[in-house]
């Protein structure tokens, strides 16, 4: 979900629902991976920011 909503904010505007959903993932992501990981969240955040640009 996370990478469909990245990919549909190049196109477009995102709808506030969709804004929230993605930010709702992300947030979920970036906590699980961090404790996966073992790393800091903002590390993680910035990770996933780079893969979508």
């Amino acid at each position: 979900m996370l990478r469909d909503l990245f990919i549909l904010r190049v196109d477009k505007d995102l709808s506030y629902g969709e804004r929230k959903m993605m930010d709702t993932a992300k947030s979920l992501l970036v906590k699980e991976l961090s404790l996966a990981q073992k790393m800091d969240e903002e590390k993680i955040e910035q990770q996933i920011e780079q893969l979508f640009h």
